[in-house]
């Protein structure tokens, strides 16, 4: 903005600019913020989801219809202009980018949420969410999906297909963000990948049918493969463990894992009871990102996300049919957090970006909650 207002202060370029300060700048608990480019995408997908598992269609219907067609709207539609294959750039028809249209890069685990998201909305009246999107548009969501499995290893990367050689990470210029250079593969992508795959299979048994079975059972095996060695998955987008467990869970239960038929589902059971504080909630360090080792809170003191957190994976994971004690004791908590107004209290920072850069997404605090809440109603026996 500031050098097309030296260009030309009453150009039309400049105007522009001007035109979308608003998409920058948003008002925080502690005052104006502004932010490089917002996440407007993944949590409006994040956030219907949890509206949706809540059943109450009827008493959201307007936030349901707006995001849905938001959805819409977001979705690229065309491929980069120009020659993009011959400037090395991934195509990016059908994809969602993490904030809006206009954002323009495509990203593996935005577009994965961003479709089971408008295909389950079209499972439910056109009257309280609108029209469903167009099945071409959905073929070319799948299409991107696919096209960034990594062949060796079976993991989806975020914007293009990796496979550029490690050694490249040697050129990075930036001393505080690391593996910047290449593209890699990561757990959240795949497994969400791995869910919106999982319902649309079912939705739309016959496109690239084989494809998609190939694409499944390669990325459980990537999914298995990546577990560290005190049960977890690292979390490359989220503080940071437990963030990467609760993806991870989700693709390997949809996927038909169970407790009784995976080893991987056992031993991230084990590090979530192992990892449940005195209160009966879950807290982990941003400190786990950078160190790459689970890091608890000072204290062992607990959040609210990651107590959701663990409690959608225990979910997950059957819990409740062994012994669903662990899972009321954070759901306890998780209740007891919430504020008179219904929201939910900003604790920790929550996201990551490249081991480093921590991100504040502030409406996980509501988001993670209101969904664990929503399936532990559903699929928890309350106690006696």
């Amino acid at each position: 903005m500031l050098a097309c207002w030296v260009e030309d202060p009453n150009g039309i370029a400049f105007k522009k600019h001007l035109n979308r300060i608003a998409d920058y700048i948003w008002l925080g608990e502690d005052g104006m913020k502004v932010q490089t480019f917002g996440s407007q995408t993944w949590d409006t997908a994040l956030g219907l989801q949890a509206l949706m598992a809540c059943n109450i269609a009827d008493e959201v219907e307007s936030a349901l219809g707006k995001g849905h067609d938001y959805l819409k709207k977001a979705q690229i539609r065309d491929n980069p202009v120009g020659d993009y294959k011959g400037n090395f750039r991934h195509f990016s028809k059908g994809a969602w980018t993490f904030s809006d249209q206009d954002h323009g890069w495509q990203v593996s685990d935005c577009t994965a949420e961003g479709l089971k998201c408008v295909l389950q909305l079209s499972l439910m009246p056109p009257e309280i969410v609108g029209e469903k999107m167009e099945p071409e548009r959905l073929y070319d969501a799948v299409n991107f999906l696919l096209s960034l499995q990594d062949e060796k290893t079976g993991g989806l990367a975020v914007w293009e297909r990796a496979g550029a050689s490690l050694l490249l990470e040697w050129l990075n210029p930036v001393e505080f963000l690391e593996d910047l250079i290449v593209e890699h593969t990561y757990v959240e992508c795949t497994a969400s990948a791995i869910e919106a795959f999982m319902l649309f299979k079912k939705l739309y048994p016959h496109h690239r049918k084989k494809e998609i079975e190939n694409f499944i059972v390669k990325a459980v095996q990537y999914i298995e493969d990546e577990q560290t060695a005190d049960g977890s998955w690292y979390g490359n987008w989220g503080i940071c463990f437990i963030y990467g467990t609760c993806f991870a869970l989700g693709g390997l239960q949809v996927a038909g894992k169970t407790y009784n038929n995976c080893l991987a589902i056992r031993r991230a059971v084990d590090f979530l009871l192992n990892a449940q504080s005195d209160d009966g909630g879950w807290g982990e360090s941003y400190k786990s990102c950078p160190n790459k080792i689970y890091t608890p809170l000072e204290g062992k003191r607990s959040t609210v996300v990651h107590t959701a957190l663990a409690v959608l994976s225990l979910i997950s994971a059957g819990q409740a049919d062994r012994d669903p004690t662990p899972i009321h004791r954070g759901v306890k908590l998780l209740i007891n957090s919430q504020l008179e107004n219904g929201d939910f209290p900003q604790q920790e920072i929550m996201g990551v970006f490249m081991r480093n850069c921590m991100l504040h997404y502030a409406e996980y605090r509501n988001i993670f909650p209101l969904r664990a809440l929503a399936e532990y109603r559903k699929r928890v026996p309350l106690p006696n």
